[in-house]
């Protein structure tokens, strides 16, 4: 029978947890015995499918989730009882705790809500009234702390508390204060691509690592947002992806295209009459409606001529014992990466191969790496296995020896974690999609969209003659002009950073609210945000 791969796994030093699915269980790291497992627990207690997002406190007492029931909950890891449940307003793409008392919750039109731990009295289910900000209605009463025109990725609040850093898909990284969100310090411009992942080493707080959909990761000086260089990272990379995503449609259809709210429950989108036929989506959750425009078949299904290689850096870690060395994963790959911040030159990527597509990893402070494995699919198109350990297991286990990543025996968190699985159906499995980032992230009409740009870029646009609203005679929309003057003050930004003279005038700060992401956003700053 098939099995739930784990997707998260928190270890502590005396006891870890792990995520499978829907469920959680709770282990004795020391012996790895299972104390706790929702399993077990009544079926109320369940996330309604997979959970998607999750979080533990910097105390270990708490863990947050969010599943596709859309509902934030905060367990008590030492019993594994639910404490809350609170409803989210949007699908959460990324949580984390501030501190031990404060949940920050991302979600995919952009904005980042502030939740306590324990709920307060006057937090309601019903009848909470839109931020005048935000972009959406907050049913459970979450503070905004700041908010992106598009999906947000990823997020991570400083050390010191002091200040967020925040990751798009629209190829932004933003640095603002922290809760003080619309206070920004400073962008982060240079990728190409969408940003998936960034991390900021503790032995070296000012330098921030992001990576995500371009072939290289950049490093930072994060408080000027100055780029300190580029490792590129591809090159090693590409032989261990055996994950490949269906190649684009011509259907397909981006998540930031402006939805007009209607009566009732649903929305439908604008200039519905361009794109030849009406669409809309129940709940009000207009951002879900892309999955339908999602090319059919699952990530590394399709036949190699119908399928292209997708690159997502997963995450990127660092063991501050191990300085300056940085750990990275790429979606759909068979090996773990890492190399030396000290490499001031031509940096070395070294890798270790796992033979089984990599869902997740976690590093403890004296260098053990726990790595997820998707061990129940067929590695096809990858490096011959000539490694040690079982194809079956979930979890494998490598301690960091000189100057390598080495296997050793497994210790007995390992042992029960490959033998104490969860049982699935291929439906669950399906529901799961491990691999939904190689789908969603990419925007799919990336070549057509520089090719208009380009033919925006050759007329002669009127800003006058669209200050209110209207069009040209070209039949550009408003929200093609905005990208293209989006598109050129970040080129001009560039050329004045390698010295050229800035020979334009800035763009002014239109008081009129429109529409962006998935609701109605100021357009503050030269991103939009």
């Amino acid at each position: 029978m098939s099995r739930y791969p784990y997707t998260r796994l928190f270890w502590q030093s005396e006891h870890s947890t792990v995520i499978a699915g829907p469920h959680i269980q709770v282990l004795d790291t020391n012996t790895g015995d299972v104390l706790h497992s929702t399993a077990k627990c009544e079926e109320d207690q369940i996330a309604s499918g997979p959970i998607r997002c999750a979080a533990l406190s910097n105390c270990g007492k708490f863990l947050a989730t969010s599943g596709d029931d859309k509902k934030l909950k905060i367990w008590q890891v030492d019993d594994l009882k639910l404490l809350s449940s609170r409803v989210l307003p949007k699908k959460p793409t990324y949580i984390n705790f501030a501190d031990n008392k404060d949940i920050l919750v991302a979600d995919k039109f952009g904005d980042i809500f502030r939740y306590q731990l324990h709920p307060s009295s006057n937090e309601s289910s019903s009848g909470y009234t839109r931020d005048a900000l935000s972009s959406h209605e907050n049913p459970s009463g979450g503070e905004l702390i700041l908010g992106h025109a598009s999906l947000l990725t990823t997020f991570l609040v400083t050390a010191d508390g002091q200040h967020i850093v925040t990751a798009d898909r629209d190829e932004h990284i933003r640095i603002s204060w922290y809760p003080q969100g619309y206070t920004i310090e400073s962008y982060c411009l240079g990728h190409q691509k969408y940003v998936s992942a960034i991390h900021i080493p503790s032995f070296s707080p000012g330098t921030l690592i992001s990576g995500g959909g371009d072939s290289m990761l950049k490093l930072w000086d994060w408080m000027s947002g100055k780029l300190l260089r580029d490792i590129d990272v591809f090159s090693a990379v590409q032989p261990f992806i055996t994950v490949k995503a269906p190649k684009k449609k011509r259907e397909w259809r981006d998540e930031d295209e402006d939805i007009e709210p209607t009566e009732g429950k649903r929305g439908r989108r604008k200039n519905k009459g361009k794109h030849g036929e009406k669409r809309s989506a129940d709940d009000g959750d207009v951002e879900e409606s892309q999955d339908s425009a999602i090319p059919k078949g699952r990530p590394g299904e399709a036949s190699t001529e119908d399928s292209e290689v997708v690159f997502v850096v997963h995450r990127v870690a660092s063991i501050p014992s191990l300085a300056p060395i940085i750990v990275f994963s790429v979606v759909g790959a068979t090996a773990i990466f890492w190399f030396s911040m000290d490499d001031n030159y031509e940096t070395c990527i070294r890798h270790e191969p796992f033979y089984k597509p990599i869902i997740d990893f976690t590093l403890e402070d004296d260098g053990s790496l726990w790595v997820l494995l998707d061990a129940d699919r067929s590695s096809q198109g990858g490096p011959s296995r000539k490694g040690e350990g079982d194809d079956s297991n979930l979890v494998e286990v490598r301690r960091w020896t000189a100057d390598n990543f080495t296997a050793s025996h497994p210790p007995p968190l390992a042992l029960a974690l490959n033998s104490c699985t969860l049982p699935a159906t291929q439906v669950d499995l399906k529901v799961l999609d491990l691999y939904s980032d190689l789908l969603a992230l990419p925007k799919h009409f990336e070549t057509e969209a520089e090719d208009r740009t380009q033919d925006l870029s050759q007329m002669g646009i009127d800003d006058a003659a669209t200050a209110d609203g209207g069009s040209n005679d070209g039949g550009i929309t408003k929200r093609e002009l905005g990208r293209l003057k989006h598109k050129q003050a970040l080129r001009r930004l560039q050329e004045v950073g390698r010295g050229a003279s800035l020979d334009f005038e800035p763009l002014s700060i239109d008081s009129k609210r429109v529409k962006g992401g998935g609701g109605d956003t100021l357009a503050l700053g030269i991103d939009g945000t």
